[in-house]
């Protein structure tokens, strides 16, 4: 029966973990290449008034990239899929008539985990945008924190404040801070 146990519980854990690496990589990967001109598809024909022959255009019309707002609204939507997704495999595992009282004891740590990080994720990005940012979110997993404010770019003060709201609202060591601009 410990066993058994103990599978289950690793296999949460393994579940709780791969969804703080799939937040983490959907941060980073959600946004895409932006503002790339495709140089592939140059004009040939005849110049109208206000085209060079040979000018390289964007065919997408840069719709392709979003702006700072449209950014942060998807990586906060991204989050809290990811994170409703991650509440309904909880309730599916404490549904579970088959689960022992230390499996669930174990899931409803887990949602405790879950909600302090939402709390402090949101604390965080309240008191950075009190600091003068226009906007950011963060990401916390894993004993880590991925900050992403907007920016043109970061003094060493900017970087300083950023850092001490982490570590004083969710007790994050420095070197577990990352700090990402978006213009």
């Amino acid at each position: 029966m410990k066993k058994f146990l103990g599978k289950k519980t690793v296999l949460l854990g393994t579940l709780i973990l791969a969804l703080g690496v799939a937040i983490y990589l959907n941060y980073f990967f959600a946004e895409g290449p932006t503002g790339i001109v495709d140089n592939s598809n140059t004009q040939t024909e005849q110049p109208s008034d206000d085209k060079t022959l040979g000018e390289a255009i964007n065919v997408n019309g840069g719709a392709d990239t979003p702006t700072a707002k449209e950014y942060f609204e998807q990586a906060r939507g991204s989050r809290e899929a990811a994170r409703e997704e991650a509440v309904q495999t909880v309730k599916d595992l404490l549904n579970d008539v088959k689960a022992t009282d230390e499996q669930k004891k174990t899931v409803t740590a887990e949602v405790i985990a879950i909600t302090k990080a939402i709390e402090q994720e949101s604390n965080i990005e309240s008191i950075i945008k009190a600091k003068g940012f226009a906007d950011c979110v963060v990401y916390i997993a894993d004993g880590s924190c991925s900050v992403v404010v907007q920016s043109d770019s970061l003094t060493v003060q900017d970087t300083a404040k950023i850092s001490q709201v982490v570590t004083s609202q969710a007790d994050i060591p420095a070197q577990n801070i990352n700090i990402v601009t978006v213009k």
